[in-house]
């Protein structure tokens, strides 16, 4: 031998040396991979695998959130409408719920919910589930929007009695126009605009609020009257328009005042571009009455275009 390496171990040597390499190259590759993955929005398909992590964490009434919030109607879509009914997508606020759960993605975490304690948590593919519970949950001792049933609740518009119409026409106003109008609601004589019934608006952030629809009338008041109302301390609850109505800000206020057993206790004006806006008007001498009536009045001083839509509860 000549003292140089046989050929077979030089060759050996250099595949050592190129798997040795290997090592950081799979590190960066996977390093690469999970940057790639956590900042990408899980495909279509990939939301119908929440269905079974969602049913093991949450419990009955949880509120079930997305953040970020554009990514709601994919989870609705594979959750449906059990899970995320409309009620829930289109509450008027989230002080009246016990818990949520949180469904994030690209770490995203909701705002409104920053405040509330973590009780569970779990990972499924792209998506972190939380379980959140509300430190200070509302009370209700009434809900307005689900008491609108024709055994409770009389209507009139400016003196003139609205009946019940369990099957009406539905309507939409389309893009800019009314919300939609319900099959079942309080149907007056003056025109199609002047009923109430359950609907929902678009508010300045273009989000889903279920609320009573409410129209003044030309002269006078619309009047709600709910009666064998149980009343806590309060009663709290928001307005507004859809806001592609009162964005210009060019209409007249409109005002709602609330009155029980003939008294009122209280008024709130809504002003074009207040947007959806919380109301609370505490009930003094009728604080805990059982069986009370009350009663919502609405009027504008111009009832043109006054497209008014309201939610209260008594707490």
């Amino acid at each position: 031998m000549n003292g140089s390496r046989p050929a077979w171990l030089a060759r050996a040597g250099r595949l050592l040396r190129c798997a040795a390499l290997l090592v950081p190259l799979a590190g960066l590759a996977e390093l690469g991979a999970h940057f790639y993955f956590a900042g990408r929005a899980p495909r279509f398909d990939e939301w119908t695998g929440l269905v079974a992590p969602v049913d093991r964490i949450a419990r009955p009434g949880d509120l079930v959130v997305v953040a970020p919030r554009w990514a709601e109607p994919l989870a609705r879509r594979a959750l449906g409408d059990g899970r995320m009914p409309l009620a829930e997508i289109a509450r008027p606020d989230d002080s009246r719920l016990d818990a949520a759960l949180e469904i994030s993605i690209l770490g995203a975490r909701d705002p409104e919910l920053a405040l509330w304690p973590e009780i569970e948590r779990a990972a499924a593919g792209p998506f972190l589930l939380r379980r959140l519970r509300n430190p200070q949950p509302a009370r209700l001792r009434f809900d307005f929007v689900e008491g609108l049933t024709p055994d409770r609740v009389e209507v009139d518009l400016a003196g003139e009695r609205c009946p019940f119409n369990p099957r009406a026409r539905v309507l939409s106003g389309g893009l800019g126009g009314h919300p939609t109008f319900p099959p079942a609601r309080f149907e007056c004589s003056a025109g199609e605009y002047f009923n109430v019934g359950v609907t929902v608006i678009a508010d300045e952030l273009f989000r889903a609020r279920r609320c009573l629809w409410a129209h003044p009338p030309r002269r006078g008041e619309l009047h709600i009257r709910f009666r064998g109302v149980d009343l806590g301390r309060v009663i709290r609850g928001h307005g507004g328009m859809y806001w592609m109505i009162e964005r210009e800000r060019t209409g007249a206020p409109v005002e709602l005042v609330v009155r029980v057993g003939g008294e009122t206790v209280g008024r709130y004006v809504h002003r074009d571009g207040d947007g959806w806006q919380s109301f609370e008007l505490p009930l003094g001498r009728h604080e805990g009455a059982r069986g009370a009536e009350v009663e919502f009045a609405v009027s504008s001083s111009d009832y043109r275009h006054r497209h008014f839509c309201f939610e209260a509860v008594s707490e």
